[in-house]
């Protein structure tokens, strides 16, 4: 999982990068709101833990920015604002849940785990053929699993996360190689090896711009 963390205080963006670390987890800090804006891109992420009162711009107007955009990643507002007219704002500006200062770490593991199986959850069928576990990243054909490497699921989870969409040959890098330098021919690699394994190819190569999945049966 990728998190995007907007935090100025030093102390608890360390506590918050070195518990989710320690399950393995990607985090990225920034500590100034415009910073943030400027730099990331928040669609690669699974869900963005924003504080309110952040230097540059707010977090509420950072989250305005992104809901302005389309961008639907969850987001948590982790705040020690705890008047009701703040709450009514962080909701206002597209947030999804609001969790007050001081914070149990656990609880906001909880919390994420909801989100994230609540926007990922569901089976996405592809074709007739084929269906996906967007929740436990699987693959099937009929009712056989067909193996995956994690790659593989990851790539598949993306594509399908944005379904008809042409999704761009750099943020798919990005996603899967965690901002690494890969050359183009490096995805093309792990996309010809992904079909090799599968009998129909639903996976399109827009040329120049990137890939998408165009599914050609209904959802269930």
């Amino acid at each position: 999982m990728k998190l995007l963390l907007l935090e100025d205080d030093p102390i608890i963006a360390e506590q918050i990068r070195e518990y989710f670390e320690l399950f393995e987890h990607r985090i990225d800090c920034y500590s100034d709101g415009m910073e943030l804006l400027e730099e990331a891109d928040p669609s690669r992420y699974d869900i963005l833990l924003l504080d309110i009162n952040t230097p540059g711009l707010s977090g509420l107007e950072v989250l305005r920015s992104f809901r302005e955009l389309s961008i639907e990643t969850p987001a948590i507002f982790i705040t020690a604002m705890s008047d009701l007219e703040y709450l009514k704002a962080a909701y206002r500006s597209g947030c999804n849940d609001y969790l007050r200062k001081p914070f149990d770490l656990e609880e906001l593991e909880l919390r994420i785990e909801h989100l994230v199986r609540g926007t990922a959850s569901g089976q996405v069928s592809i074709s007739a053929r084929y269906r996906f576990d967007m929740k436990n990243e699987r693959l099937y054909e009929g009712e056989k699993e067909v193996p995956l490497s994690r790659r593989e699921r990851r790539l598949l989870h993306l594509l399908l996360k944005e379904r008809g969409n042409i999704v761009p040959t750099e943020r798919i890098k990005s996603y899967l190689w965690d901002e690494q330098e890969v050359c183009d021919n490096t995805l093309r690699t792990a996309v010809r090896k992904l079909r090799n394994k599968l009998e129909e190819n639903f996976i399109s190569n827009v040329r120049g711009e990137g890939y998408r999945i165009l599914l050609s049966s209904p959802e269930p």
